[in-house]
């Protein structure tokens, strides 16, 4: 038997392996990524309106207690009305409290906006929080589920990926190549024939490549899905 022949028949059972070990994590590893991003969106969205909400009441609590001093000082300049001696200092009064009034109402219009915008705030914040939780619950779920199934693989993964490593320095690159190429399109490589067939794609083969391949000495593709095509001992041929 051709060494390179066998360097990737036995390379294509480690890859089937470790292909049967993927398959029982599942989507697991993306799930787990995905609600990472998922939470991690969540939580830099919620620290952002957490602190525009704190700045909202920050400037909230300032407008009302300048509308309080406001108000104390319309009051204050109301009663100096009844104290004025001269039509001009009753104007410059009277003219005084409308400015201060009119300032307030820009400030009133500012506090009712901004206790609106409070309260959509805090419902965005509970509905974000409630998120947070629900993803953070289904992220431990799976993260419990993968280290579950993975502790079960990973020694046999590692153990499979060291003798991947070992092996693949006996294969010339060429081949290698070749192989990879045929592995990520077909997911298998290399593959027997079964009953005068190409395994891989059922492509019936004629006599004279049957033989050619049993002789184990030559690098034969098959011509229809270009997978590898050996004999391996006790399959039936």
């Amino acid at each position: 038997m051709n060494n390179m022949l066998k360097f990737l028949i036995d390379l294509q059972e480690i890859d089937r392996q470790l292909f049967e070990i993927d398959e029982k994590k599942g989507s697991l590893p993306q799930q787990v990524e995905k609600l990472e991003l998922q939470a991690e969106s969540v939580k830099t969205e919620l620290e952002t309106t957490q602190l525009t909400l704190e700045d909202n009441q920050k400037e909230l609590l300032s407008i009302k207690g300048t509308l309080m001093d406001s108000e104390g000082k319309v009051k204050e300049k109301q009663d100096k009305l009844y104290l004025v001696n001269t039509n001009r200092e009753y104007d410059a009064l009277t003219n005084e409290i409308e400015t201060i009034k009119s300032e307030m109402a820009i400030g009133e219009g500012r506090q009712l906006f901004l206790e609106l915008e409070i309260g959509k705030l805090e419902e965005t914040i509970a509905t974000s929080k409630e998120q947070s939780t629900t993803f953070i619950e289904q992220l431990d779920a799976n993260r419990d589920e993968l280290k579950e199934k993975s502790d079960l693989t990973d020694a046999r993964q590692e153990e499979l990926e060291s003798q991947r490593a070992e092996l693949i320095k006996n294969i010339g690159q060429r081949y290698l190549r070749k192989y990879d190429r045929i592995l990520k399109a077909r997911r298998r490589a290399v593959v027997p024939i079964l009953r005068g067939s190409c395994s891989g794609c059922h492509k019936q083969l004629n006599p004279q490549t049957i033989y050619e391949i049993q002789q184990m000495d030559a690098f034969i593709e098959c011509e229809n899905c270009g997978r590898i095509l050996v004999v391996i001992p006790g399959d039936d041929n």
